[in-house]
């Protein structure tokens, strides 16, 4: 199934952005009167008729909506980002195809990525929501300092995944209906930053018995948390 995505069908806009218009007329060879499929990103499906085959304005009109089946329980990562910006961009990818609600991106002492632009991460997550037919896009954050963000957020679970091996508590034995977890640097937290999490509700738990890459947890991670559903 092709999918297009619209983030303002809600608010009544009726065609397609320059780059999905094209990709639709030029390379898919899509005529008016053709049926097409669209996504707002917010949690609908659209079935819609072309009804001008602009290249530049793909212009449509609604004919069905449906609503996505929303995810039993929240999901929620946040993870630091990894020197090397594809890895990132692959965690983000797949965390998306498998199903999270948000990701967020925390500034740690052992972080080696001191800055990151979200554009492109957001970009990489709409491929992925059309690629595995999804109707609702993550919440993508900012980086964030680690103290500003264990301090400020409010989760009903909140985990850190700490390389411990003698903690014999389990993510997957842990999870409630709205879950936060967070992921480390390749250096882990410091135990300054463990004890900070600590004392702001967040419970240590372990992702098993392997040392992970930061992205390779967060997938772990994500695909726990999409299991308890």
């Amino acid at each position: 199934m092709q999918l297009f995505y619209q983030p303002e069908l809600i608010n009544g806009i009726t065609h397609l952005s320059p780059d999905e218009s094209r990709h639709a007329i030029k390379v898919l060879r899509l005529k008016s009167g053709d049926q097409i499929q669209l996504i707002d990103g917010k949690g609908t499906f659209y079935k819609a008729s072309i009804t001008n085959d602009s290249f530049k304005k793909c212009e449509f009109q609604v004919e069905e909506t449906h609503k996505e089946t929303p995810n039993s329980s929240y999901r929620h990562i946040a993870l630091s980002p990894t020197k090397n910006l594809d890895r990132t961009e692959w965690f983000v990818e797949k965390a998306v195809e498998i199903g999270i609600d948000k990701i967020s991106f925390i500034l740690c002492k052992n972080s080696e990525r001191k800055v990151l632009k979200t554009e492109r991460l957001v970009k990489k997550a709409v491929s992925a929501m059309k690629q595995s037919i999804k109707a609702t896009l993550p919440v993508i954050d900012e980086m964030v300092p680690f103290k500003k963000f264990v301090t400020e957020t409010q989760t009903t679970s909140k985990f850190i995944a700490y390389v411990d091996f003698d903690n014999p508590v389990q993510l997957k034995n842990t999870l409630s209906n709205e879950n936060l977890v967070l992921i480390g640097p390749e250096g882990d937290f410091d135990n300054a930053e463990v004890s900070m999490a600590l004392e702001n509700g967040f419970k240590k738990v372990s992702l098993g018995q392997s040392r992970l890459r930061t992205e390779t947890a967060g997938i772990v991670t994500a695909n726990i948390l999409n299991l308890f559903d």
